[in-house]
């Protein structure tokens, strides 16, 4: 009687024990992936929430100090070119400036044809995150221009 329950117990914690082990002897899989892309849909609106402009494509870090992107700028009601900029690490430096009338791709989220920017950018020292900006002006038809701008920031998840 007494071998039996053992045996009952000992059949019942094998499969237990064998996971444990295959866990413990497996090795630990890496906390993120080589690369890490994100999209970035950005687009600016004025008055009567028509579009100004717009940004749209990717961000990927590629590690702790380095990053690739390429996105398209569009304009479409702007009163002037629209302007669309790269910044690292809480607007510290500026990495790149853009602006544009019109470009020459057309794209389906504009209305007119679109530039196309990219470039992997070696920042030289630690990338805590890229902020993506684009800008238009808005004119109201009463003499009244104003700049209307709008942004949004990606940590890198390598740091």
């Amino acid at each position: 009687m007494l071998s039996d329950i053992l045996r009952r117990r000992t059949t019942r914690l094998l499969p237990v024990v064998l996971t444990l082990l295959a866990a413990v002897a497996l090795p630990v899989a890496p906390a993120h992936s080589a690369t890490a892309q994100v999209p970035i849909f950005l687009e600016v609106r004025g008055d009567n929430s028509q579009k100004l402009a717009g940004i749209y494509g990717w961000i990927e870090f590629n590690d702790d100090t380095t990053y690739t992107y390429q996105f398209y700028l569009c304009r479409e009601s702007s009163y002037s070119a629209a302007g669309g900029y790269v910044l690292i690490n809480d607007r510290a430096t500026l990495r790149a400036s853009y602006s544009l009338n019109w470009g020459n791709t057309p794209i389906a989220e504009c209305k007119y044809p679109a530039q196309l920017y990219g470039t992997t950018d070696a920042a030289g020292g630690t990338v805590r995150n890229v902020t993506v900006e684009v800008e238009g002006v808005n004119f109201n038809g009463q003499n009244q221009a104003t700049w209307k701008r709008r942004s949004s920031t990606y940590d890198n998840p390598f740091n």
